[in-house]
Protein backbone atom coordinates (compact mmCIF):
# COMPACT_ATOMS: atom_id res chain seq x y z
CA UNK A 1 0.00 0.00 0.00
CA UNK A 2 1.34 3.42 -0.96
CA UNK A 3 0.93 6.39 1.39
CA UNK A 4 -2.18 8.59 1.00
CA UNK A 5 -1.81 11.09 -1.86
CA UNK A 6 1.42 9.39 -2.94
CA UNK A 7 3.12 11.17 -5.83
CA UNK A 8 3.35 9.74 -9.32
CA UNK A 9 7.04 9.53 -10.22
CA UNK A 10 9.71 8.18 -12.55
CA UNK A 11 12.68 6.27 -11.13
CA UNK A 12 15.39 5.82 -13.75
CA UNK A 13 19.12 5.74 -14.36
CA UNK A 14 21.85 4.06 -12.33
CA UNK A 15 20.22 2.57 -9.20
CA UNK A 16 23.56 2.68 -7.33
CA UNK A 17 24.50 6.19 -8.36
CA UNK A 18 24.04 9.45 -6.45
CA UNK A 19 20.40 10.53 -6.36
CA UNK A 20 19.21 13.46 -8.47
CA UNK A 21 15.69 14.61 -7.53
CA UNK A 22 14.05 16.86 -10.16
CA UNK A 23 11.15 19.16 -9.24
CA UNK A 24 9.13 20.92 -11.95
CA UNK A 25 7.40 24.29 -11.77
CA UNK A 26 3.74 25.27 -11.58
CA UNK A 27 1.56 23.52 -14.23
CA UNK A 28 4.56 21.34 -15.08
CA UNK A 29 5.05 17.60 -14.76
CA UNK A 30 7.76 14.96 -14.74
CA UNK A 31 7.84 15.22 -18.55
CA UNK A 32 9.34 18.70 -18.30
CA UNK A 33 12.61 16.91 -17.46
CA UNK A 34 12.21 13.23 -18.23
CA UNK A 35 13.37 12.87 -21.81
CA UNK A 36 16.05 15.55 -21.74
CA UNK A 37 17.93 14.45 -18.60
CA UNK A 38 18.35 10.82 -19.70
CA UNK A 39 22.12 11.20 -20.35
CA UNK A 40 22.62 11.82 -16.62
CA UNK A 41 21.24 8.35 -15.93
CA UNK A 42 24.58 6.73 -16.76
CA UNK A 43 26.04 8.05 -13.51
CA UNK A 44 23.04 9.06 -11.40
CA UNK A 45 19.79 7.66 -10.14
CA UNK A 46 17.09 10.03 -11.38
CA UNK A 47 13.85 10.57 -9.47
CA UNK A 48 11.27 12.81 -11.14
CA UNK A 49 7.85 13.19 -9.47
CA UNK A 50 4.74 14.98 -10.58
CA UNK A 51 4.15 17.49 -7.80
CA UNK A 52 0.98 17.17 -5.74
CA UNK A 53 -1.94 18.69 -7.64
CA UNK A 54 -0.29 18.42 -11.07
CA UNK A 55 0.45 15.86 -13.75
CA UNK A 56 -0.64 12.36 -12.77
CA UNK A 57 -0.25 12.91 -9.03
CA UNK A 58 -3.32 13.14 -6.77
CA UNK A 59 -5.13 16.47 -6.60
CA UNK A 60 -6.74 16.62 -3.14
CA UNK A 61 -8.94 19.57 -2.17
CA UNK A 62 -6.61 21.28 0.31
CA UNK A 63 -4.43 24.35 0.66
CA UNK A 64 -1.34 23.96 -1.51
CA UNK A 65 1.24 25.64 0.68
CA UNK A 66 4.99 25.35 0.23
CA UNK A 67 5.03 23.14 3.35
CA UNK A 68 2.45 20.85 1.73
CA UNK A 69 4.69 20.38 -1.30
CA UNK A 70 7.77 19.91 0.85
CA UNK A 71 6.10 17.26 2.99
CA UNK A 72 4.77 15.38 -0.05
CA UNK A 73 8.29 15.24 -1.49
CA UNK A 74 9.57 14.01 1.88
CA UNK A 75 6.95 11.26 1.89
CA UNK A 76 8.19 10.13 -1.53
CA UNK A 77 11.81 10.17 -0.33
CA UNK A 78 10.85 7.98 2.62
CA UNK A 79 8.75 5.68 0.45
CA UNK A 80 11.76 5.09 -1.81
CA UNK A 81 13.94 4.41 1.25
CA UNK A 82 16.15 7.39 0.43
CA UNK A 83 15.82 9.28 3.71
CA UNK A 84 19.30 8.19 4.75
CA UNK A 85 21.00 8.99 1.45
CA UNK A 86 22.37 12.35 0.29
CA UNK A 87 20.21 14.04 -2.36
CA UNK A 88 20.97 16.51 -5.11
CA UNK A 89 17.97 18.69 -5.99
CA UNK A 90 17.28 20.23 -9.38
CA UNK A 91 14.26 22.56 -9.30
CA UNK A 92 12.62 24.87 -11.79
CA UNK A 93 10.76 27.94 -10.47
CA UNK A 94 8.28 26.57 -7.89
CA UNK A 95 10.40 23.41 -7.76
CA UNK A 96 13.37 25.50 -6.67
CA UNK A 97 11.38 27.02 -3.81
CA UNK A 98 10.36 23.54 -2.66
CA UNK A 99 13.98 22.38 -2.81
CA UNK A 100 15.04 25.29 -0.58
CA UNK A 101 12.25 24.51 1.90
CA UNK A 102 13.31 20.86 1.93
CA UNK A 103 16.94 21.82 2.55
CA UNK A 104 15.93 24.12 5.40
CA UNK A 105 14.06 21.25 7.06
CA UNK A 106 16.26 18.27 6.14
CA UNK A 107 19.54 20.02 5.44
CA UNK A 108 21.85 17.21 6.49
CA UNK A 109 20.51 15.12 3.61
CA UNK A 110 20.93 17.70 0.83
CA UNK A 111 24.34 17.61 -0.87
CA UNK A 112 23.87 20.16 -3.67
CA UNK A 113 21.14 22.15 -5.40
CA UNK A 114 20.59 23.47 -8.92
CA UNK A 115 17.82 26.06 -9.06
CA UNK A 116 16.53 27.37 -12.39
CA UNK A 117 14.42 30.52 -12.80
CA UNK A 118 14.04 31.01 -9.04
CA UNK A 119 11.19 33.45 -8.22
CA UNK A 120 12.16 36.16 -5.74
CA UNK A 121 9.61 38.84 -4.88
CA UNK A 122 9.55 41.37 -2.05
CA UNK A 123 5.77 41.55 -1.67
CA UNK A 124 2.50 40.22 -3.19
CA UNK A 125 1.83 43.38 -5.23
CA UNK A 126 5.19 43.08 -7.00
CA UNK A 127 4.60 39.39 -7.68
CA UNK A 128 1.10 40.03 -9.06
CA UNK A 129 2.33 42.81 -11.35
CA UNK A 130 5.10 40.65 -12.72
CA UNK A 131 2.87 37.62 -13.32
CA UNK A 132 0.29 39.86 -14.94
CA UNK A 133 2.73 41.37 -17.39
CA UNK A 134 4.75 38.22 -18.02
CA UNK A 135 2.29 35.32 -18.13
CA UNK A 136 -0.70 35.07 -20.50
CA UNK A 137 -1.80 31.96 -18.56
CA UNK A 138 -2.07 34.05 -15.42
CA UNK A 139 -4.13 36.71 -17.23
CA UNK A 140 -6.49 34.05 -18.56
CA UNK A 141 -6.88 32.63 -15.06
CA UNK A 142 -8.13 36.05 -13.99
CA UNK A 143 -10.52 36.08 -16.99
CA UNK A 144 -8.55 38.88 -18.60
CA UNK A 145 -8.08 37.76 -22.18
CA UNK A 146 -6.08 40.79 -23.23
CA UNK A 147 -4.77 40.45 -26.77
CA UNK A 148 -3.10 43.84 -26.48
CA UNK A 149 -1.20 42.80 -23.35
CA UNK A 150 -0.17 39.52 -24.96
CA UNK A 151 1.11 41.30 -28.07
CA UNK A 152 2.96 43.77 -25.85
CA UNK A 153 4.57 40.88 -24.01
CA UNK A 154 5.66 39.28 -27.29
CA UNK A 155 7.14 42.60 -28.38
CA UNK A 156 9.08 42.90 -25.13
CA UNK A 157 10.36 39.32 -25.43
CA UNK A 158 11.22 39.66 -29.09
CA UNK A 159 10.16 37.53 -32.04
CA UNK A 160 13.20 35.24 -31.74
CA UNK A 161 12.44 34.18 -28.17
CA UNK A 162 8.72 33.82 -28.93
CA UNK A 163 9.49 31.50 -31.85
CA UNK A 164 12.01 29.56 -29.78
CA UNK A 165 9.34 28.88 -27.17
CA UNK A 166 6.89 27.76 -29.84
CA UNK A 167 9.39 25.39 -31.43
CA UNK A 168 11.02 23.97 -28.32
CA UNK A 169 8.09 23.27 -26.02
CA UNK A 170 7.54 19.50 -26.27
CA UNK A 171 3.95 18.55 -27.01
CA UNK A 172 3.88 16.29 -23.94
CA UNK A 173 4.81 19.24 -21.72
CA UNK A 174 2.01 21.34 -23.22
CA UNK A 175 -0.50 18.51 -22.69
CA UNK A 176 0.55 18.03 -19.07
CA UNK A 177 0.35 21.78 -18.39
CA UNK A 178 -3.45 21.40 -18.21
CA UNK A 179 -3.44 18.53 -15.69
CA UNK A 180 -4.48 20.41 -12.58
CA UNK A 181 -7.65 21.40 -10.76
CA UNK A 182 -8.79 24.95 -10.19
CA UNK A 183 -7.98 24.48 -6.50
CA UNK A 184 -4.50 23.09 -7.04
CA UNK A 185 -3.61 25.88 -9.45
CA UNK A 186 -5.08 28.88 -7.65
CA UNK A 187 -4.01 27.74 -4.19
CA UNK A 188 -0.44 27.13 -5.40
CA UNK A 189 -0.33 30.58 -6.98
CA UNK A 190 -1.67 32.21 -3.84
CA UNK A 191 0.49 30.45 -1.25
CA UNK A 192 3.69 29.61 -3.09
CA UNK A 193 4.23 32.39 -5.59
CA UNK A 194 2.15 35.53 -5.06
CA UNK A 195 2.38 35.56 -1.26
CA UNK A 196 5.70 33.80 -0.77
CA UNK A 197 9.01 35.54 -0.15
CA UNK A 198 11.99 33.27 -0.58
CA UNK A 199 14.12 35.60 1.57
CA UNK A 200 12.26 34.29 4.61
CA UNK A 201 13.70 30.80 4.17
CA UNK A 202 17.16 31.48 2.72
CA UNK A 203 18.83 32.17 6.10
CA UNK A 204 17.69 28.75 7.34
CA UNK A 205 19.09 26.85 4.33
CA UNK A 206 22.42 25.10 5.07
CA UNK A 207 25.37 26.42 3.05
CA UNK A 208 25.45 23.58 0.54
CA UNK A 209 26.84 24.38 -2.92
CA UNK A 210 24.00 25.86 -4.94
CA UNK A 211 23.94 26.81 -8.61
CA UNK A 212 21.38 29.37 -9.77
CA UNK A 213 20.69 29.38 -13.52
CA UNK A 214 18.58 32.22 -14.89
CA UNK A 215 17.47 33.52 -18.27
CA UNK A 216 18.30 37.15 -18.91
CA UNK A 217 14.87 37.75 -20.47
CA UNK A 218 12.82 36.03 -17.77
CA UNK A 219 9.52 37.93 -17.71
CA UNK A 220 8.03 35.94 -14.80
CA UNK A 221 10.93 35.71 -12.33
CA UNK A 222 13.10 38.71 -13.21
CA UNK A 223 16.86 38.27 -13.23
CA UNK A 224 17.41 41.56 -11.40
CA UNK A 225 15.58 40.12 -8.36
CA UNK A 226 17.95 37.13 -8.20
CA UNK A 227 21.24 38.78 -9.13
CA UNK A 228 22.05 39.98 -5.55
CA UNK A 229 21.65 36.53 -3.96
CA UNK A 230 25.29 35.34 -4.41
CA UNK A 231 26.47 38.53 -2.68
CA UNK A 232 24.37 37.58 0.34
CA UNK A 233 25.10 33.83 0.36
CA UNK A 234 28.62 32.85 -0.66
CA UNK A 235 27.72 29.19 -1.21
CA UNK A 236 25.48 30.21 -4.12
CA UNK A 237 26.66 31.13 -7.59
CA UNK A 238 24.70 32.52 -10.51
CA UNK A 239 24.93 31.66 -14.20
CA UNK A 240 22.89 33.83 -16.56
CA UNK A 241 21.87 32.74 -20.04
CA UNK A 242 21.42 35.10 -22.96
CA UNK A 243 18.48 34.94 -25.33
CA UNK A 244 15.98 33.08 -23.16
CA UNK A 245 13.37 33.52 -20.46
CA UNK A 246 11.63 31.53 -17.75
CA UNK A 247 11.85 28.15 -19.50
CA UNK A 248 15.54 28.22 -20.31
CA UNK A 249 15.86 24.46 -19.76
CA UNK A 250 13.62 23.88 -22.78
CA UNK A 251 15.12 26.56 -25.01
CA UNK A 252 18.76 25.88 -24.06
CA UNK A 253 18.74 22.23 -23.02
CA UNK A 254 22.26 21.42 -24.13
CA UNK A 255 23.76 24.40 -22.34
CA UNK A 256 21.83 23.66 -19.14
CA UNK A 257 22.96 20.05 -19.21
CA UNK A 258 26.57 21.18 -19.60
CA UNK A 259 26.16 23.47 -16.58
CA UNK A 260 24.55 20.63 -14.62
CA UNK A 261 27.41 18.25 -15.39
CA UNK A 262 30.11 20.83 -14.68
CA UNK A 263 28.56 21.60 -11.30
CA UNK A 264 28.06 17.94 -10.42
CA UNK A 265 31.64 17.07 -11.34
CA UNK A 266 32.95 19.38 -8.66
CA UNK A 267 32.44 16.46 -6.30
CA UNK A 268 33.56 17.11 -2.78
CA UNK A 269 33.93 20.90 -3.04
CA UNK A 270 31.66 22.30 -0.35
CA UNK A 271 31.71 26.03 -1.09
CA UNK A 272 30.50 27.51 -4.36
CA UNK A 273 31.86 30.67 -5.88
CA UNK A 274 29.80 33.83 -5.61
CA UNK A 275 30.71 34.99 -9.09
CA UNK A 276 28.15 35.79 -11.74
CA UNK A 277 28.93 34.37 -15.17
CA UNK A 278 27.04 35.21 -18.35
CA UNK A 279 26.90 32.33 -20.81
CA UNK A 280 24.96 30.95 -23.70
CA UNK A 281 24.26 31.39 -27.37
CA UNK A 282 21.03 30.48 -29.20
CA UNK A 283 21.10 26.76 -29.88
CA UNK A 284 20.11 25.10 -33.14
CA UNK A 285 16.84 23.20 -32.82
CA UNK A 286 18.34 19.71 -32.63
CA UNK A 287 16.88 18.35 -29.36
Amino acid sequence: MRPPNALHYVDAGNPRGPVLLFLHGITGSRRYWQRKVRPLGREYRIIIPDLLGFGLSPKPHLEYTIETFRDSVRTLVEELDLAGRPLIFVGHSLGGLIALEYAARYGSQVRRMILLSLPRFSDPATAHARFWSGSPHYRRLLNEHSLRETLSQMKRSGLELTLRYMLRFPWTVLVDSHKFTLKSLTSTLEHCLLNYQVDRILPAVPPVPTLLIHGEQDSVAPLEHVRPIPELYSHMRLRTVRGTGHHLFLTHTRLCMELFQEFLREGSRENGSSSTVRVGQPEPNTD
